[in-house]
């Protein structure tokens, strides 16, 4: 998930390995589907499975978002890339603590069902937190 930008570099990598497919746009409903939800918002599209995920970074802040749908256009989860200041102080305490040295990126997940948490990658592992910033598990 990091190379420069968290969500867009881990689904790169995804879509290199064969997992997904770079679409040149999406089925007419799920990209009527994004329009409602992120007006004048021009994303790169992703198909794995029967999922579309739209991926954008914002233009003004430079950071990336992904809103997963299912075939019928329903969102199943949101992610967004999160600046330092937008998310519990206690996520970089945990990182000052156990990875000193190490750069990060917090990404914000909203699923369907809605559970709401934090996440980060670091080397082979995905770090969640709750949203308090509470650490919750690695996997």
């Amino acid at each position: 998930m990091l190379i420069g930008n968290a969500l867009l570099s881990q689904n790169i990598n995804s879509a290199e390995k064969g997992s997904k497919i770079l679409l040149t746009k999406a089925p007419k409903l799920i990209s009527e589907k994004f329009n409602n939800e992120c007006p004048g918002i021009k994303p790169k599209w992703y198909k794995e499975g029967d999922k579309y995920e739209a991926i954008y970074s914002d233009g003004t802040t430079k950071l990336n978002h992904s809103i997963t749908f299912d075939k019928t256009g329903t969102i199943e989860s949101k992610e967004s890339e999160l600046d330092y200041k937008e998310y519990p102080a206690s996520i970089n305490q945990y990182y000052s603590r156990r990875f000193p040295e190490e750069k990060y990126r917090i990404i914000q997940c909203e699923a369907s069902t809605g559970e709401k948490y934090y996440y980060s990658k670091r080397k082979n592992e995905i770090i969640k937190f709750d949203t308090s910033g509470n650490y919750i598990s690695k996997r």
